[in-house]
C-alpha cells in the first residue's frame, strides 16, 4: 500500500513540475498578433466581404467598459488577435482613440488607447 500512494505523489509531483514549467514558458514567450489586412471602406466594396463581428462594440459591456491599452500598437494588436480569434481575415474601418488625456472628469493623464473596427471575411475573387 505505500509503494502505491508513494508513486502516486510522485507522479502527481512530476506532473505539477512538468506543467509549470510550461506555463513559465508559456508566459515568457512573446505573445505576436496574426497580421490582418486592414480596409478602409474606400479600398474594398461591400460585396467582397461578409461581417464577422464589431470588434468591442458587439458586446453590451461595451456600453460601460471596453478595453484600452497604453499604446496604439498594443491596441491594434489586441484588436487582430480578438478578429483572427472569431475567424476573421480582414479589418475595415479601424480607428483609434486615446480615452485617457481628455477626460474631464478624471485626474488620470496617461494614455488609455481604444481602438475599433469591423473584422471581416474577405470573399474570393
Amino acid at each position: 500500500m505505500k509503494t502505491r500512494s508513494a508513486r502516486l505523489v510522485a507522479i502527481i509531483g512530476s506532473s505539477l513540475c512538468v506543467l509549470c514549467t510550461g506555463a513559465t514558458l508559456a508566459q515568457t514567450a512573446e505573445p505576436r498578433a496574426p497580421e490582418l489586412k486592414v480596409y478602409t471602406f474606400s479600398e474594398i466594396t461591400p460585396g467582397r466581404y461578409e461581417v464577422v463581428s464589431r470588434q468591442w462594440g458587439d458586446a453590451w459591456r461595451s456600453a460601460f467598459w471596453s478595453p484600452t491599452f497604453p499604446t496604439r500598437e498594443q491596441a491594434v494588436a489586441a484588436l487582430h488577435t480578438e478578429a483572427a480569434g472569431r475567424g476573421a481575415d480582414a479589418l475595415v474601418n479601424v480607428y483609434c482613440l486615446d480615452q485617457g488625456r481628455d477626460r474631464k472628469w478624471s485626474s488620470n493623464t496617461e494614455p488609455a488607447i481604444l481602438c475599433y473596427g469591423i473584422a471581416v471575411r474577405v470573399r474570393p475573387g
